[in-house]
This record gives C-alpha cells, structure tokens and sequence, in this order.
C-alpha cells in the first residue's frame, strides 16, 4: 500500500510540474523572455497593480514592473515588455479594465515606424484612462445626485416652448418671403427678355458706326453679344430654379406646420407628466424614495467588483517530503486575499502516509477495542489567516485556523517582505488512535522562500518535532503564482 502511494505521489508531483511549466510558458512568463524597460505617466492610475499585463494591440507583451509617485506628484509605472516588439516614439498607452471583474491592465498601441523607435529605458509621455465598469456605475450615481438628469428635462422643455415661438413669430415673414421671391421671378421672367433685346440693337448700331477699322471695339461687340446670348439661354432656368425653390420652402413649412405643432403639443403633455410625478421618470425627478432606490441599488451593484478589483488571487502547485515520518504530498492551492491583512487557503493534495482516524469502538467481555482507519484517498486543507501583529514596514504576525490533510489544523506564521516566511503547523490530533503511532500531534517548523522575479519558491524546515521516532527534515517546493492568472480568466468572461 505504501509503494502505491508513493507512486500516487510522485505522480502528481509531476503532473505539477508540467502544470507550472505550461502555465508560465503559455502566460508568457518564461525565464529566458528578455524585458526591456519603458516608462509611462499617468495622472491617476487607480486599480493598476504590479504585475499586471501589458498588451501591444490585444498581444500580450509583458507586465506591470513597479509603480511609484515622483516629486510632481503623477504616478511613474515601470513597464517590462519583450524586447522583440517594438515601441515607437508617437506609441500611445492606455489603462483599460478587463471584463467584468473589473481588473486593470495596460493596453499600447505602438505607434508609427515613421518615427522612430523608442529606446529601452525612455519615456512613452503621458498615459490615459479608460473608464471601467465601477466609473460607470459611479458617474451614473453621480449625475442622478447632483441633478443632472432634472435639469435635461427642464432644458428639453425650454427648447420646446422656443420653437414653437420661434415658428409663430416668423410664420409671416415666411410667408411673405415666398411671395417676394415668386414676384421678383415673375418680374425677371419679363424684364430680361427686353434687356437682352436691347443690348442686341446697340450691339448692332456700334458695329455700324465704329467700321471695320476699330478692332478693340468689334472685340467689345462680340463680348457683349456673346453674353446677352448667354443672359437669354440661362435665365429661364434660372428663374425656374429660384421659383422652384420657393414653392419647395412654402410646401416644406405648410406640410411640416402640423407635424411640428403635434410634436409640440405632445412634447409639452410629456413634460407636464412627468413634472405632475407620473411615470418612473416623474417618480424619479419628483420623488426622493425613487432616487434613493435607485442610488442605493447603483452602490449595491458596485460594491462586488471593488471586493473584486482589491482582491488577490494565487495559485500554488507544491511537493513536499518528510524525512522523519517518510511521509511525501503533492498537490495545488488558492490563495483568495481579499484584504491585505487576511487571505483564505484552499487545497486538494495526496497524502503517502494517509489520515489516521477512528473507525469505531468495540465492547467484548468487558474490554473496549477500537478500531482504525487510514484514509489514502485524497486530502483537503481549508484554512483562514488573519494578520494580528504588525510589527515593523516589512515584517508581521498571523495566525491560522482550519483543515490541514483533512484534519484539524493551527499555526502562527512570521512573514518578512514579500517573499520570507516562517511557518508553524499543529495537525494531525487524531494519529494516537493508529496502531504503533505516536500519541502526540505533528508539529513542523519551515522556511519557505520565493525567488523574487521568478513564480518559484522553496521551503526547508524541521518536521514531526514533538515525537522522537518520527523527528526529521522537511523539504519541499514549488510554482506559486501572483499574477493573479486564474482571475483574469473569469473577468474576461462575457458581461451578462
């Protein structure tokens, strides 16, 4: 039994690695991935994080290196991208929100070649903000608190009883512009004829008196004749075209007159509707219990993509073995943070050694037998921690609570920065129970330590320290990842 667990186990420490090699090959966090740094600023940079992504026209391209706040007060964000993509002088970068879950991530669009690239190390210039789900949510709230929404109504309203004076005051003058414009075409129609009969004859009389010999003159003729010519074909459509177009304007303002005073009247009925209070939208403007209504379930709605864009979430693949007790796990865990100060722990591992636990008691003459089981199936930890004690900028004090190899479980944990830990666990109360077990519960002391730039980490320790027979080394290790991968994957799930 105890060769097949073994086999169990190193079976899914492998399959955990190939797990971890394929996540961060795929999510592009590969060790020998060259990142160059660029820097960008931005007024306001709300919900960024380290970590987050980077992505040149919706490819990803690398991650959010640090964020930090110069002496001019705008946010400073360092962005590592793949030196293979290039980044030109104009390129324009923006922080936009992905999905529903409302994380935040940088978007570029690199610009032109024409330009020239941008060097590793230089500034990309000012960065904007796109507006998320929350900003929606809030310029929503805000515009129906500060009344926005009231005065677009009473706007519309004014706009209205504008128009309609507009079309009284000016109804004559309408009307007696198409009549001036028909009588001038009438008149044209008349005069212009005569005119051009005219200039026709006094074309004709120059000729006879200037003679052949007064050239400059004959060419002032030819003009002339060449423009009454001209005057007598285009008038006519002309005069049509400005006749037309006056009946055009007064069919337009006597068909259009019905329409408009009917839209007038309604648009006025609406208005008053929705002043008397009638309707959702009378209800809203007139009365508070509505609004109120509707502010309290925008906040409402709101509040879970806060919990969500403040929380962390990270993925742990880990192998462990104890020297002492011969006892070898192998499995996966979530961390959910969704405060600084509180995380809970979550995980399914297998188990060489099983759970010892009590099966049942048997009374026979007189004499109590109890009965053991192991449980080789898999195992699962469930715990809550809570930071008690800060003690310094970069060190504090935590304490855990829960399910540890599905039984109970307590520990005091020392944390130092963001990638030194000393852990403390108490569990395994019931292995008194087992044949030949020993009768105090498991205690182990370890160090775990995460490399820095890399989603590995390492742990080495003391285990089974209250039992002399079992005393013995604890190693162990792992992926642990902070990008939070898994919660980018459920933000980018369609909205509903």
């Amino acid at each position: 039994m105890l060769n097949t667990q073994l086999k169990v186990g190193a079976f899914i420490l492998l399959m955990s690695f190939i797990a971890g090699y394929l996540i961060i090959t795929f999510g592009g966090n590969t060790f020998s991935r060259n990142l160059v740094p660029y820097y960008v600023y931005f007024e306001d940079a709300r919900g960024l994080t380290k970590g987050s992504d980077v992505q040149v026209k919706g490819v990803k391209a690398g991650k959010v290196g640090d964020i930090s706040i110069d002496e001019n007060g705008k946010v400073k964000v360092e962005l590592l991208i793949d030196k293979s993509i290039p980044i030109y002088k104009n390129a324009e970068v923006y922080i936009r929100t992905l999905g529903l879950m409302g994380d935040k991530y940088i978007y570029i669009n690199p610009g032109s070649r024409k330009i020239g690239r941008l060097n590793k190390g230089e500034v990309l210039g000012e960065g904007r903000v796109y507006a998320g789900v929350e900003e929606t949510f809030n310029n929503i709230n805000k515009a129906i608190q500060e009344g926005d929404l009231k005065d677009l109504i009473i706007s519309i309203r004014l706009l209205a009883k504008h128009i309609d004076q507009l079309v009284q005051e000016n109804r004559e003058n309408i009307k007696a512009t198409t009549e001036n414009l028909r009588a001038i075409t009438s008149e044209l129609r008349e005069t212009i004829p005569r005119l051009a009969d005219r200039i026709d004859r006094v074309a004709y009389n120059l000729e006879r008196i200037t003679g052949d010999n007064r050239e400059d003159i004959r060419e002032l003729v030819i003009n002339l004749r060449e423009f009454s010519k001209a005057l007598r074909e285009k008038t006519p459509k002309v005069m049509d075209s400005v006749e037309e177009t006056a009946n055009e304007i007064r069919e337009t303002v006597a068909e259009n007159r019905p329409a408009l005073k009917s839209a007038l009247k309604k648009a006025e009925s609406i208005l008053a509707k929705i002043d008397n209070g009638q309707g959702t939208l009378g209800k809203l403007i007139n009365e508070d219990t509505l609004y109120n209504d509707i502010r309290e379930g925008v906040n409402a709605f709101s509040e879970p993509f806060k919990v969500v864009k403040n929380s962390n979430l990270d993925i742990k693949l880990y192998a462990e073995k104890h020297t002492g007790n011969k006892d070898s796990k192998a499995g996966i865990a979530g961390i959910f943070s969704p405060k600084a100060d509180r995380y809970i722990y979550l995980g399914v591992l297998s188990n060489s050694n099983g759970r010892v636990y009590r099966a049942e008691e048997i009374y026979s003459n007189g004499q109590t037998t109890v009965l053991t089981k192991r449980d080789y199936g898999i195992l699962f930890d469930l715990q809550y921690a809570r930071r008690i004690l800060k003690l310094d900028e970069k060190s504090s004090l935590w304490i855990r609570g829960g399910l540890k190899d599905s039984g109970g479980d307590v520990g005091v944990d020392y944390q130092y920065g963001e990638n030194i830990i000393v852990k403390t666990d108490l569990y395994n109360f019931g292995r008194d129970s087992g044949l030949n077990e020993p009768d105090k519960p498991q205690f182990d002391i370890t160090l775990n330590y995460k490399l820095p730039n890399y989603p590995i980490f390492v742990g080495i320790g003391a285990s089974d320290i209250l039992n002399d027979r079992y005393r013995g080394v604890y190693i162990g290790g792992g992926f642990l990842f902070r990008d939070n991968e898994l919660k980018y994957i459920l933000g980018s799930m369609p909205k509903p």
